[in-house]
C-alpha cells in the first residue's frame, strides 16, 4: 500500500517538476519576445540587439516545443515558413551573379534577417490565446510611446538623430518607417478602449502621443492609413451603434484639432513642414524619372526578367529605388518573389477573417487593419527591412484558433447586461470561456 502511495507521490512530484519546467521556458520566451518587441525602437544598425532578441526567443520557442509532446507547429506556421523560404530563395537565386559587388551580401543578410521575424513571431504566437495576445499588444503600445516620445522630442530640437529632413523618426531608420511603425498601436489602443479594458486615462494619453508622432513624421502614407485604419476599426467594432459611432468620431475630430494646435503652437517648423507636405504628389513622385513614373517603367522589366533583376541592381538603372514593395518583389526578385508576397499579403487577409468567423475574436480583426496600414505604407516605401511588418506577417499566420474557444469574451457592458439578465447563464458562459483554452498554452 505504502509502495503504491510513494509510486503515486513520486509521480505526482514529476508531474509537477515537468509543469513547473515547461512554466518557466513559456515565460521565459515570452519575456525575451517582449523584450524584443520593445527593442524594436532601435534600428539605426544591422544586426541589431532586437535580431538577437527574436533569435533567442525563437531557440526558447523550439525548447518549449520539445517539452510538449503535443505541442506541434501549426499548419498556418508551416505555410507561412514555406513562403518566407519562396521569398528568400527568389532573391537568393536572382542575386547569384551580382554577389561580388559591395554591399549585396549584406543587404542578402538585412533581409534575410527581417523577414525571420516573421517565422518567429509565427511559432511563437501559435501558443497563445487571448490574454497573450493582449499582453502583446500592450507592450506594443508602450514601445511606440517610446518611440513617439524620441520622435517628438527630435522634431522639437531638430535633433539630426531623431529626424530626418526635418521629420521626426526616432531612433528609426526613417520617417515613413516611423509612421507605419506607430500604426498598430493607434489600433490597440482603440482596441482596449472599446472593449473597456485598461485606464482609459492612460489609454487615451497612449493614443495622443502616438498620433502625434505619427502627424510629426509628416509621412503622406503613414497619415492616410492611420485614418482609414483606425477608423475601419472604429466602425467594425461600433457597426451595430449609431449614436455611439457618431460619439466617437466627433471626439476623434476634436482630438485632431487639438493636437494639431498643439504642434503648430508649439513649433514653428510644423506648419511650414505640414504645408510642404500637404499634397499627393511632390516633385520627386512626378516627371520623367519620378516614382509614379518608374512604376510604368518597371512593368516590361518584370515581363522581360522572369528570375529578377537582383537586390540593388534597379539603382543602377534608375536614381532612387522602386519604392514599392508590390513592385520590387516582382521586377528584383523575379515572379516567384512576387507570386509568394501576393500570397503572403492576399493570403493574410484571408486567414484573418477565417481566424475572426471561427473565434468571433476582435483580436483577429485588430491584427489584419494593423498589418494592412503597415503593408499601405510599404506601397509607396521600401517596406522589406521593416521588422515590424514581418512580425505581424508571423502573429496573423500563427493565430491558433484553437487556443481560443468557440466564442469571445464580450465587453465590460455586455457581461453587466447578461449578468443582470440571466446569473446562471451567465456563469456557465464565463466557466466555458475560461476553460476553453488548451491549459499549457494559458499558463
Amino acid at each position: 500500500m505504502s509502495t503504491d502511495a510513494d509510486s503515486r507521490s513520486g509521480t505526482r512530484d514529476i508531474g509537477v517538476s515537468v509543469a513547473g519546467l515547461r512554466f518557466a521556458v513559456f515565460s521565459m520566451r515570452n519575456m525575451v519576445f517582449w523584450v524584443a518587441v520593445l527593442a524594436m525602437n532601435f534600428t539605426l544598425f544591422r544586426p541589431s540587439p532586437v535580431d538577437m532578441l527574436f533569435i533567442a526567443s525563437f531557440v526558447i520557442t523550439l525548447i518549449h516545443m520539445r517539452l510538449f509532446k503535443k505541442l506541434e507547429a501549426t499548419r498556418r506556421a508551416v505555410a507561412l515558413s514555406l513562403l518566407l523560404l519562396a521569398w528568400a530563395v527568389s532573391y537568393f537565386l536572382a542575386s547569384l551573379p551580382h554577389l561580388d559587388e559591395e554591399f549585396v551580401s549584406f543587404e542578402l543578410l538585412a533581409k534575410t534577417f527581417a523577414i525571420s521575424i516573421g517565422l518567429f513571431g509565427a511559432f511563437a504566437s501559435m501558443s497563445w490565446n487571448r490574454r497573450h495576445f493582449e499582453t502583446f499588444f500592450m507592450v506594443y503600445i508602450a514601445s511606440c510611446v517610446i518611440a513617439s516620445i524620441l520622435g517628438t522630442i527630435g522634431f522639437l530640437l531638430q535633433s539630426d538623430l531623431l529626424t530626418w529632413d526635418g521629420r521626426a523618426r526616432g531612433l528609426l531608420d526613417d520617417p515613413n518607417m516611423y509612421g507605419s511603425f506607430l500604426i498598430p498601436a493607434v489600433i490597440f489602443c482603440a482596441y482596449f478602449l472599446s472593449r473597456g479594458q485598461g485606464s482609459k486615462v492612460l489609454l487615451s494619453g497612449a493614443l495622443a502621443i502616438v498620433l502625434l508622432g505619427i502627424l510629426l513624421s509628416f509621412s503622406r502614407i503613414g497619415v492616410v492609413a492611420t485614418l482609414t485604419c483606425f477608423l475601419a476599426y472604429i466602425f467594425f467594432h461600433n457597426r451595430g451603434r449609431p449614436r455611439r459611432l457618431l460619439l466617437i468620431v466627433g471626439g476623434l475630430f476634436l482630438t485632431s484639432v487639438v493636437l494639431f494646435i498643439f504642434a503648430s503652437l508649439t513649433s514653428a517648423e510644423f506648419t511650414t513642414k505640414l504645408l510642404d507636405r500637404l499634397t499627393f504628389a511632390k516633385s520627386y513622385d512626378l516627371g520623367e524619372e519620378g516614382r509614379y513614373h518608374r512604376y510604368l517603367l518597371v512593368l516590361p522589366m518584370i515581363l522581360q526578367n522572369p528570375i529578377g533583376l537582383g537586390v540593388l541592381q534597379l539603382e543602377k538603372i534608375f536614381p532612387e529605388p522602386i519604392h514599392n514593395i508590390w513592385l520590387s518583389s516582382f521586377v528584383n526578385y523575379g515572379w516567384g518573389g512576387g507570386v509568394s508576397w501576393v500570397i503572403l499579403a492576399v493570403g493574410s487577409v484571408v486567414a484573418s477573417i477565417r481566424n475572426y468567423r471561427r473565434t468571433k475574436d476582435e483580436i483577429s480583426i485588430a491584427l489584419m487593419i494593423s498589418l494592412i496600414g503597415i503593408v499601405m505604407c510599404s506601397t509607396l516605401h521600401e517596406g522589406e527591412h521593416w521588422r515590424h511588418m514581418w512580425l505581424f506577417f508571423g502573429l496573423v499566420w500563427g493565430f491558433n484558433t484553437s487556443n481560443f474557444g468557440l466564442g469571445t469574451r464580450p465587453d465590460r457592458a455586455d457581461r453587466n447586461r447578461a449578468a443582470r439578465s440571466s446569473p446562471q447563464r451567465f456563469v456557465r458562459t464565463a466557466v466555458r470561456s475560461r476553460v476553453g483554452a488548451p491549459a499549457d498554452a494559458g499558463r
